[in-house]
């Protein structure tokens, strides 16, 4: 389903410092299921670059999905935030991308630089059932103590 060492996953309540936090890197996002988070969804600082595809975003009481937080990088004399490109993303219960209205002239990063191919579920309830009952934490029972005889 996937290429490269991506798997889906599910972020349920997160607050912030979530691996969507991204500072001075390129991130290709896809094919996740992030609800209901506290402050943000993703939030992009310093240069970073990310590529949001076919994710379902189901908001909760917070709305906004990506969070640009300007910082001054220690080699750089203006302050900046990063961008997001966004293509084929599911917003849901009144999620909002809040994507920049201008043309994002400066973010030149797409996953093709590091991969030739991958491939994407279009983001659905059926992908959103899969990701929410397969990924993230699991309840799993330990196997029974067997007794071993030396």
């Amino acid at each position: 389903m996937h290429q490269g060492d991506h798997s889906p996953l599910l972020f349920d309540g997160t607050r912030q410092l979530t691996p969507p936090r991204v500072r001075y890197g390129k991130v290709h996002l896809y094919n996740n299921y992030t609800r209901d988070w506290g402050i943000y969804a993703v939030c992009i600082s310093v240069d970073a670059q990310i590529y949001s595809q076919c994710n379902i975003y189901e908001a909760g009481k917070k709305k906004g999905t990506f969070k640009y937080l300007p910082e001054k990088a220690a080699d750089k004399e203006e302050v900046s935030s990063g961008w997001v490109i966004s293509e084929g993303d599911l917003y849901l219960n009144g999620a909002q991308a809040c994507l920049p209205k201008e043309a994002i002239k400066d973010c030149t990063f797409h996953p093709s630089e590091f991969y030739p191919t991958w491939t994407t579920e279009a983001p659905s309830e059926s992908l959103k059932e899969v990701l929410r009952h397969c990924t993230g934490w699991q309840s799993i029972p330990r196997p029974a103590e067997k007794t071993v005889i030396a």
